[in-house]
């Protein structure tokens, strides 16, 4: 068994303050520009970039939902100019925290408020997540009987506070507690990567996949959750400065609180004199240390790169799969589809690329660089506005929308 990874995994934040007025008519127009064309569309507002979606958020009157990259936040924002609202709203990517850690992440957090020109006055942490990944042999199991609460001598489930999931005899997860209070998982992280193509994770663990599945080895996910109930009900932590006084000793407490046992227990057994599992001593032992010492094996960059390269393969896949449904529609036989199908398909795009239809072509690709914003390992930026090798973006197109937080 070995500690592979440690860190922070989610961090919500809600702020009492308001974007700028000029903010707003960029990301209304942004917000109806995507709801015509049915995709999320590309906003520069100053210094602040992103994809504003077609809806906002009904809950906490939030009337956009800005995504500021891979490597970015995920961001609420209401219209409203009122400064006593709680107005703005960030939620924190699994990636972003793995790449930067906890106090980078949030000073990052607010040059994008600075960015947007937004007045902030006050904040709340709505939750923060910790993680910790295990590589273990392939023949570790989970047994939802062997958790146990403080102070109970059995492990009594219910549905709303005990979540398993199965894949056929084997438990690949497990949940106690529900947000925003707080909560226990223990799960099959390679499984989730592999499942959710999150293949940034690889770098991250410094392992090569093809290696962990020869050994037969699995990597397993400790992840403790503080909800904003529990933050504040249990910790009186509402602020940074609460935070940071109480962070390492919340989630010590919560894997005092629930803890996984060695082994089954009887029904009038006192399980307090059962020994913790091995793992669960581990992962104790780790988080008793400073927490915000623990970093990714990975730069920004390489986690980029690795997600350029996986929407590579993906776009790749999709060319083959489109091609062979064109192979089908106009009806050719193995023997043409060796000999003709190349060809048509090289003839088609050719046709796009030099022919009458290029200068379409180019603006695409202008379009399309604004989409993938990528850091390559170097550090050099492709993507986005500063982008200019297919041609100079436009300053009016409507897939994009510019505007400036100056003169609110």
């Amino acid at each position: 068994m070995k500690l592979i990874y440690a860190g922070f995994d989610g961090l919500d934040v809600t702020f009492k303050g308001f974007i700028p007025p000029k903010a707003v008519e960029a990301l209304e127009a942004g917000k109806e520009a995507s709801q015509e064309l049915k995709q999320d569309q590309y906003v520069e507002i100053g210094k602040f970039k992103g994809h504003v979606g077609q809806a906002g958020l009904r809950a906490g009157g939030y009337s956009y939902i800005v995504d500021t990259g891979d490597l970015g936040f995920k961001w609420f924002m209401s219209k409203s100019q009122n400064r006593e609202n709680w107005g703005i709203r960030v939620s924190c990517k699994s990636a972003t925290l793995a790449a930067f850690g906890f106090e980078q992440t949030v000073a990052r957090m607010y040059a994008e408020l600075e960015a947007i020109g937004a007045t902030v006055t006050d904040e709340s942490i709505s939750r923060v997540d910790f993680a910790m990944d295990w590589r273990v042999p392939g023949d570790f199991r989970i047994s939802p009987e062997r958790f146990s609460m403080h102070g109970t001598t059995s492990s009594k489930r219910s549905g709303d506070d005990w979540q398993d999931a199965w894949q056929g005899q084997r438990c690949t997860g497990f949940t106690i507690g529900k947000m925003p209070g707080r909560q226990i998982c223990i799960y099959d992280k390679r499984l989730e990567v592999i499942k959710k193509q999150k293949g940034y994770w690889w770098p991250i663990w410094d392992i090569d996949r093809e290696e962990l599945d020869s050994s037969g080895d699995r990597i397993w996910r400790i992840e403790i959750r503080a909800g904003k109930k529990h933050l504040y009900e249990q910790w009186a932590c509402r602020r940074w400065e609460d935070l940071r006084r109480v962070l390492g000793d919340v989630f010590k407490d919560a894997m005092s609180q629930i803890r996984y046992k060695s082994r089954t227990w009887g029904e009038h057994e006192n399980v307090t004199r059962i020994e913790d599992d091995p793992i669960w001593i581990a992962a104790k032992d780790c988080i008793t240390s400073d927490l915000s010492d623990w970093s990714s094996n990975a730069t920004p960059g390489v986690i980029k790169q690795v997600m350029e390269d996986q929407q590579r393969q993906t776009i790749t896949a999709q060319l083959v799969g489109l091609s062979a449904n064109l192979a089908v529609l106009t009806g050719m036989d193995e023997d043409e589809i060796s000999a003709d199908l190349p060809s048509q398909i090289a003839t088609l795009i050719t046709q796009h690329v030099r022919g009458p239809k290029a200068k379409d072509f180019k603006r695409k690709m202008r379009k399309v660089t604004r989409r993938y914003e990528i850091i390559d390992s170097d550090g050099v930026v492709r993507g986005g506005r500063s982008d200019t090798r297919y041609g100079q973006c436009p300053d009016k197109v409507p897939e994009v929308v510019s505007g400036s937080p100056a003169g609110a």
